[in-house]
């Protein structure tokens, strides 16, 4: 069963239907019932179920709703893993290395064809022969919550905020984003933003001069020197505008941690892809992977191995290849299986039970297969 509800009695049910509607909870089907009569009628009083948690857009709703954990008997792993053997195939763990390297190395591939080493993420682009990725890619951004419980900032005084597109404008729908810091009196402050597009070309890329004196450049890390920021004469309030003038609200931005880009450019934007989120720790969520190391294991490219220091374009373009390599690839990319899940159409049709599926185009051809209607 899908993990949402909990049944008894199954044998004495003979249909159940399925009506989703996002953003009506229990609280406002009450309030609002003289409008929706017919509907009280048949389902009564909302009730406490086991429901799926609050998630960042419709696209994570519908896949919990219409998918359920396969959960496979021992002997049917045993009996699996015995036709391996006697087949050659390889087991389950050495399929998902041979998956990841196929992936990585399809990517790596068309990035090559074009000779200028970019062209992921350029349109029409993709890894499954399709033009279109499996989910769209809000699917992969932070959650307000998850923005809150990792440090971003959200509601603080003296921040710019993000404006919405002009109408008619051409702004950027993604961008990833890196900054340098260095010490002051104050602590870390801003030294160097910059934002390069899909194709890895740089839109922005400027040194930006601390409102104090600066006590230890940080150049093993930020790759800033005295020299470098000797003329340099712009502000923050300098870079923010262009910064705003660069990134909408609409814009998606994309980083490593991003939460301390954007307290030290102090800025509020809520649409980001974090790769340290994105891509999991072997250890588990309480842990981040650090960038270089997942450039490597991805994108079999190494990165951070100057002795002068970190390279904010190149730590940026790391961080979109990442991005757009999981997107491309789906959700399930850099993780390890562990339950597989089913569709839960299939799951009713392989024991002999019919079903509707009535939804938008996108999701009938995603869910709806076998003797589904349609």
């Amino acid at each position: 069963m899908p993990p949402w509800i909990f049944i008894k009695n199954k044998p004495l049910i003979s249909k159940v239907v399925l009506l989703y509607m996002p953003g009506l909870d229990a609280a406002l089907f009450m309030s609002q019932s003289h409008l929706l009569r017919t509907l009280r009628e048949c389902c009564g009083n909302p009730r406490a179920v086991m429901a799926v948690s609050s998630v960042a857009d419709s696209s994570q709703t519908i896949e919990a709703l219409l998918t359920c954990k396969h959960k496979r008997k021992r002997q049917d792993f045993s009996q699996a893993n015995s036709d391996n053997e006697a087949s050659g195939a390889p087991n389950s763990r050495q399929n998902w290395g041979q998956i990841m390297e196929e992936a990585t190395t399809s990517f790596r591939s068309q990035r090559e064809t074009i000779g200028t080493n970019r062209t992921i993420g350029r349109s029409g682009t993709s890894f499954s022969g399709t033009t279109e990725p499996p989910f769209p890619v809000t699917y992969y951004t932070l959650t307000n919550r998850a923005l809150q419980d990792n440090g971003y900032p959200i509601e603080v005084a003296g921040f710019v905020s993000t404006r919405h597109a002009p109408p008619g404008s051409t702004s950027y729908k993604m961008l990833a984003l890196d900054c340098e810091m260095c010490y002051t009196s104050e602590g870390l402050e801003l030294t160097r933003v910059t934002l390069v597009d899909k194709e890895g070309k740089v839109v922005l890329d400027k040194l930006v001069k601390p409102s104090r004196a600066i006590i230890d450049y940080n150049t093993r890390y930020s790759g800033i020197t005295g020299e470098m920021m000797a003329t340099v004469t712009t502000t923050i309030q300098d870079i923010q505008e262009e910064f705003l003038n660069l990134v909408s609200r609409e814009t998606v931005l994309v980083g490593h941690s991003l939460e301390s880009d954007f307290l030290a450019l102090k800025v509020i934007h809520n649409l980001v892809i974090d790769t340290a989120l994105l891509y999991k720790h072997p250890r588990g969520t309480h842990f981040k992977p650090a960038l270089r190391m997942i450039a490597k294991k991805f994108l079999n490219k190494e990165i951070q191995q100057s002795e002068n220091g970190h390279n904010s374009i190149e730590d940026a373009r790391a961080a979109m290849d990442l991005a757009l390599l999981k997107i491309w690839n789906g959700p399930a990319f850099g993780s390890p299986p562990c339950v597989p899940h089913q569709k839960l159409v299939s799951l009713l049709s392989d024991h002999g039970r019919r079903c509707s599926l009535i939804d938008q185009k996108e999701v009938l051809q995603r869910y709806a297969i076998g003797s589904c209607e349609k």
